[in-house]
């Protein structure tokens, strides 16, 4: 059922004529005789009569300018004219195309093109960078460059699959638009930390669930989650709550060389150490990440310490420790 259109005016010969009336002591100061006998009164009727016409003929849009319309929109000349029916139809169909989007002017529409390639997993557009040539610690502002990065999925090579992404992005960018297309770029980091048990624990099995946890959180192309976002820091707290809630870990604190601190999060590049965010303790409290990159974590058996509470005699228990 085809929606009904709107008055663009309502005003009828009594308004048109009650309002020039209105008008008259304002711009005619000597017109007096407001009596059909006068002659510009005879006027005012007239072109008020003339004007409800009007504005008749404009609340009202015929099929011939419908169908005109259409052809302006679809760029199709049809020179039969349509039923009412018809033109109605092809009026839905041309509106439903419009609202289809057939080109990529936003971050969200060449990401959601270049997932349309089969085999990637994951896709981050960044406007105004080049990453095909720029240093990754000195991120540049590229006005009309567009970089996306795509995470493959499957076995396919990844220059085929960055040669399909630029296949489909480029006729549909703008003109002046550069598309770049590059795989992940991979923040790779360890995490140590010590590891306290319930009584009932398992030393082997929480050690392989921790590892099993971080991988999960930190996996870049993860089954039934959206994975860790692109460019986000990889905060220490997050690392703790992550591992307290792992079943057989009573709590979670650093490890300790000697009398220094090791921080729970490393890179596993050394010279990456420009990542590490400091707070006024010294203490680490984030790795830093680039808006293009993603994690990887790289799991040491040696990284992570679990330790088992000792027993006490109920006499040390009572006294709060051994003297």
């Amino acid at each position: 059922m085809p929606l009904q259109l709107p008055n663009l005016d309502d005003r009828t010969y009594d308004d048109l004529m009650q309002e020039a009336l209105g008008l008259l002591p304002t711009y005619g100061t000597d017109w007096t005789n407001y009596n059909p006998s006068d002659p510009g009164i005879t006027l005012i009727e007239m072109f008020a009569y003339l004007t409800e016409i009007l504005i008749y003929r404009l609340d009202r849009v015929t099929d011939a300018n419908k169908q005109a319309f259409l052809n302006l929109i679809t760029g199709v000349k049809r020179d039969e004219v349509l039923d009412s029916q018809t033109l109605n139809d092809e009026i839905r169909s041309a509106i439903l195309k419009l609202r289809q989007s057939d080109r990529a002017v936003t971050s969200a529409d060449f990401e959601r093109w270049a997932l349309n390639v089969e085999g990637i997993a994951r896709v981050k557009c960044l406007p105004r960078r080049n990453l095909v040539s720029e240093n990754p610690r000195v991120p540049e502002d590229r006005p009309g460059s567009v970089s996306v990065i795509i995470v493959p999925r499957s076995t396919t090579p990844l220059a085929e699959l960055i040669q399909a992404v630029v296949d489909i992005l480029r006729p549909r960018s703008l003109l002046t638009t550069k598309v770049h297309v590059v795989g992940p770029r991979f923040a790779k980091f360890r995490v140590q930390v010590k590891l306290h048990l319930r009584p009932d624990a398992e030393e082997s099995k929480v050690k392989e669930r921790a590892i099993a946890a971080l991988e999960a959180m930190f996996a870049p192309t993860p089954e039934n989650a959206p994975g860790w976002p692109f460019g986000r820091d990889i905060y220490v707290s997050e690392i703790y709550e992550l591992l307290d809630r792992v079943e057989g870990v009573d709590f979670v604190k650093p490890r300790f060389q000697g009398n220094q601190r090791l921080p729970e999060v490393v890179p596993s590049n050394d010279l990456e150490g420009y990542r590490r965010q400091i707070n006024r303790n010294n203490e680490l409290v984030a790795l830093k990440l680039d808006a293009s990159e993603l994690v990887q974590y790289q799991s040491q058996p040696s990284d992570i310490e679990v330790v088992r509470p000792t027993r006490q005699s109920l006499s040390e228990q009572v006294r709060g420790g051994p003297v």
